[in-house]
C-alpha cells in the first residue's frame, strides 16, 4: 500500500537546502509515502539533501523510487549511478529501480542490448532493490513495445491528465495494458507540466483528482515549496473519485484544446527531453 500522492524531486534543486528538507519531512509527516529521486536531478545536489532529510527514521517510513538516469542505457554507466545515488542519499537500497525518461524510439532496444536491465536485475538479485520499472512522457508507442517485450515489468510510469485523453493517450493506450500485465501504474505530468494552466480549461486541482480517479498506485508531483505541497495535500486527503461522467466531462472540456498537442510540449517538442539524453541519442552536441 502506497499514498496515493508521491513527491517528485527534481524541482526541489530550485527551493534550496532548508526548504528542500522541510518539503520532504512534511510530505511524510502528512502521509507521503512515495518519494521519487534521480540521479540526474540538481546534479546531485537533491540526492544529497534528500539523504539529509531521510535521516532520524525518515527512510523507513517511505518507498523510495530511483530514476536510472543512464541515457545510453548501458551497463557500466547505470551501476556507477546507482552506486554513487546510494551514497548521496546515505540508504544500501531503492525500493524500485525505475529507467528514468524512456522516450526516444530505440531505447527499448538499447536498454536490453546494452545491459542497462541486467544492471538492474543484478542489483535486485543482490536485494539492494525491491522493483523494476521504467516511464517516460513523449509516445505511448515507446512504453507499449516495452510492455511487449518479455520482461515483468513491476511499475509503468505515464503522463495522464485530461488532455492526455484525446491527444497520443496514455490513458488508452498504455494504462490497461500495464494493469493486464499486472505491473503498478505511477501517473505524472497532472497539470501537463503547466499545460492546463496556460489552457484556462481546468483548474489543477480537478485535474490533479482527476489523476487520483483513474486506476493509479500513485501520481508524482513536483513540489518546490511547503505551499504546493500543502495545497496537493488537501486534494490528496479530501479526496473522491470522480464518477464516469465526470470524467468525461472533464475529458470533453479538454478535447477541442488537446488535439494537436500544443499543451503537452513534452510530447512534441524537446522542451521537456533531459539534455544528457538528447546528446546520447545525437540530437545536440554535449555541450
Amino acid at each position: 500500500m502506497v499514498s496515493i500522492l508521491a513527491l517528485g524531486t527534481r524541482r526541489l534543486a530550485a527551493a534550496g537546502q532548508r526548504a528542500a528538507i522541510q518539503i520532504v519531512r512534511e510530505a511524510i509527516d502528512h502521509g507521503v509515502t512515495v518519494i521519487e529521486t534521480g540521479y540526474e536531478f540538481g546534479d546531485g545536489r537533491t540526492e544529497r539533501w534528500l539523504g539529509l532529510a531521510l535521516r532520524d527514521g525518515y527512510r523507513e517510513r517511505i518507498t523510495l523510487v530511483w530514476q536510472c538516469c543512464a541515457h545510453l542505457r548501458d551497463y557500466k554507466t547505470s551501476m556507477q549511478q546507482f552506486e554513487e545515488s546510494l551514497k548521496r542519499i546515505r540508504t544500501p537500497m531503492f525500493d524500485l529501480w525505475n529507467f528514468h525518461d524512456m522516450i526516444y524510439d530505440n531505447d527499448p532496444d538499447w536498454l536490453s542490448d546494452h545491459g542497462g536491465l541486467d544492471a538492474a536485475q543484478e542489483a535486485r538479485d543482490q536485494k539492494r532493490v525491491k522493483w523494476i520499472g521504467f516511464g517516460g512522457h513523449k509516445s505511448p508507442h515507446i512504453h507499449v513495445k516495452l510492455l511487449q517485450k518479455g520482461f515483468a515489468w513491476d511499475a509503468v510510469t505515464m503522463p495522464l491528465n485530461p488532455l492526455d485523453a484525446t491527444f497520443r493517450s496514455f490513458e488508452k493506450q498504455v494504462l490497461p495494458e500495464t494493469i493486464r500485465r499486472g505491473a503498478a501504474v505511477f501517473g505524472c505530468k497532472s497539470i501537463a507540466a503547466g499545460g492546463l494552466a496556460t489552457a484556462k480549461i481546468i483548474k489543477p486541482e480537478e485535474s490533479l483528482r482527476y489523476c487520483f480517479s483513474l486506476p493509479v498506485s500513485t501520481v508524482f508531483c513536483g513540489m518546490d515549496s511547503v505551499a504546493m505541497l500543502r495545497k496537493n495535500l488537501k486534494v490528496a486527503a479530501g479526496f473522491q473519485p470522480f464518477h464516469a461522467g465526470e470524467m468525461d466531462a472533464l475529458r470533453q472540456r479538454a478535447k477541442a484544446a488537446a488535439g494537436d498537442g500544443r499543451f503537452e510540449r513534452y510530447k512534441t517538442t524537446l522542451d521537456y527531453d533531459g539534455i544528457p539524453g538528447q546528446v546520447a541519442h545525437g540530437f545536440r552536441r554535449n555541450p
